[in-house]
């Protein structure tokens, strides 16, 4: 029997790789003769960094870079041979700020444009970007900065990295931009449809996360907007309206305008990147896993992509997360059709946490039993 362990990160306690091998172990204690295939799966947040890192045996790099409000710190990105993976929110991330300091006017994605270079000097053929969690409404000009791109005034000098300056910008000037961008496949990781500017748009949906007062994003959507309209008039791509391009406060778009990057779904980029499809081929049996089943689990996550993926094939899924939410059983209807819980007794969170290996152990060992139960029925 072959079975496929394909758990994503269950956030807090386990990584993806972590959660792997604990299911593993119970299925060898169930099932002693099977097949494994370990796959740990990301869907292009938090954790895809060290899911594909450790997946593929690569090696993680520590850079200094500034941070969104200037700060130098230590951000850590990855290299699976010449692929580079990036995580926004390492470097540009509203988990770099103190929450009471945020300031969505200054903050700069000019460090995720730093480890961009740095990947560069890597000779690297490809860079995935994943996007999520930025403080930053700058639409990537930043990291365009960062890599030689000049926003300039009708007086030649170059535009501050306050967006309220974006105003100003008469020209864009790409005279400068490292040679060796032109030559690298981008893709970022995008899971959203917001478009740049307008109530759906980057400043109206994001903002306010961002630290935003409703009087900052009037002016934040407004300089998007004009920032858009010099785009299209200097380098001739029409990004005001692409789906996705109001993603991380414009990055989406600022990196097709920018570096003709490409916005796929991050667990698309991910399967493909792991070759899921070919690795679920003859299957068995499924078992994949998060911290909570709820409704969101639907919005193309990890565990229910491999699920659906499963049932094209007449693959089974049974899932096991941290606890349940609201909405868990439409999971069901996405191909996960066994579904438990590692909470077996009243505990608190921190203990839960720290029991996590051995309580997702004995979950797995439980539904494996109830399969085995089956099967000689």
């Amino acid at each position: 029997m072959k079975i496929v362990i394909a758990p994503q990160a269950f956030k807090g306690s386990l990584t993806a790789s972590e959660a792997t091998d604990c299911i593993s172990e119970a299925v060898l204690d169930i099932f002693p003769n099977s097949e494994i295939v370990k796959l740990p799966i990301a869907d292009g947040g938090d954790g895809t960094l060290e899911t594909l890192v450790e997946s593929h045996k690569g090696k993680f790099i520590e850079s200094e870079i500034l941070d969104p409000l200037g700060n130098n710190v230590i951000a850590e990105w990855g290299l699976i041979g010449d692929i580079a993976i990036i995580e926004m929110a390492r470097s540009s991330g509203l988990a770099l700020i103190d929450p009471k300091k945020l300031d969505p006017m200054n903050a700069t994605s000019f460090g995720t444009g730093q480890l961009i270079l740095e990947s560069l000097n890597h000779n690297v053929s490809k860079i995935i970007l994943g996007i999520g969690g930025s403080a930053t409404n700058d639409c990537g000009v930043g990291v365009a900065k960062a890599l030689g791109v000049k926003f300039l005034k009708e007086d030649g000098s170059e535009v501050s990295n306050n967006v309220e300056d974006f105003i100003n910008i008469k020209t864009i000037n790409m005279e400068s931009v490292n040679s060796k961008i032109s030559h690298i496949d981008i893709e970022v990781a995008c899971d959203v449809t917001n478009t740049l500017c307008g109530k759906e748009g980057a400043s109206y949906i994001y903002g306010p996360q961002k630290g935003a007062s409703s009087q900052q994003i009037e002016i934040l959507d407004n300089n998007l907007m004009h920032l858009s309209n010099v785009i299209k008039n200097n380098i001739g791509k029409d990004i005001l309206n692409l789906e996705g391009g109001g993603a991380a406060g414009g990055m989406g778009a600022g990196m097709v305008a920018f570096f003709s990057a490409k916005l796929r779904p991050g667990v698309d980029i991910v399967f493909d990147t792991l070759d899921v499809k070919e690795k679920i081929s003859g299957a068995n049996l499924i078992i994949t896993g998060e911290g909570q089943f709820d409704i969101s689990s639907t919005y193309n996550k990890a565990p229910t992509a491999i699920a659906k993926l499963g049932m094209k094939h007449n693959i089974p899924s049974i899932g096991i997360s941290g606890s349940f939410g609201e909405g868990f059983e439409k999971l069901d209807e996405y191909g996960i059709l066994s579904k438990s819980t590692l909470i077996n007794k009243i505990s608190d969170l921190e203990t839960n946490i720290k029991e996590a290996k051995y309580l997702l152990k004995i979950a797995a060992k439980e539904q494996l039993k109830a399969i085995k139960i089956g099967m000689n029925l």
